[in-house]
């Protein structure tokens, strides 16, 4: 039976079936799950495109008293970003369309972390993420919530993602992942930087 699958199957397709039984395989390996599911979801960021809110909702005065701690142990609230382009990223470790759109958040990071205030925020201990982010050799800013999370924060997906103006506005609120080094959205943080 195996002779007549392989005399029927030109040797492209037997690398394409033994690549898929590979994946299916290391799909089931839990230690091997998630990354291998984010190199599935990896190509769809292309379809999701984030939009740009027609209608700004601007941030509560009470969403600036978030309490956030970053990966060095400093605290910080929202206000400190007050007056700022933000970028909010809500994620976590074990979340595969969250690993999915790293790559290019990180490549996003590097060419507007001077000008772009970045948070990586994730309810996972410091050291669990400093770990990920160490395998993975991303240098994003991760933050851990001190305090709950603001009602103008709330979901009940990760990825989350906001982008906030500098008059506290959210121009941008994307559930699940998406194509953010995309040169649509380096236009919009051009234009919210120079405002």
């Amino acid at each position: 039976m195996l002779k007549e699958y392989f005399k029927k199957k030109s040797k492209l397709s037997i690398v394409i079936d033994v690549a898929i039984g590979i994946m299916l395989l290391l799909l089931l390996i839990p230690g091997t799950r998630k990354d291998m599911a984010a190199l599935i979801l990896r190509p769809t960021i292309y379809i999701h495109q984030p939009k740009v809110k027609a209608n700004k909702v601007k941030l509560k005065e009470n969403t600036y008293n978030w309490k956030l701690q970053n990966a060095d142990g400093i605290v910080f609230t929202l206000h400190d970003f007050k007056d700022k382009v933000v970028f909010i990223n809500l994620w976590a470790t074990h979340c595969p369309p969250c690993i999915a759109e790293m790559p290019d958040l990180q490549k996003l990071y590097n060419d507007y972390g001077s000008k772009v205030e970045f948070l990586f925020v994730s309810n996972e201990e410091a050291e669990k993420v400093n770990r990920f982010m160490t395998k993975k050799k991303l240098s994003l800013p991760t933050y851990k919530p001190l305090s709950q999370y603001p009602n103008d924060f709330e979901t009940s997906s990760i990825p989350t993602t906001y982008v906030i103006n500098k008059d506290g506005e959210i121009v941008i609120h994307k559930v699940g992942l998406a194509k953010w080094n995309s040169q649509r959205i380096r236009k919009v943080l051009d234009a919210l930087i120079n405002k």
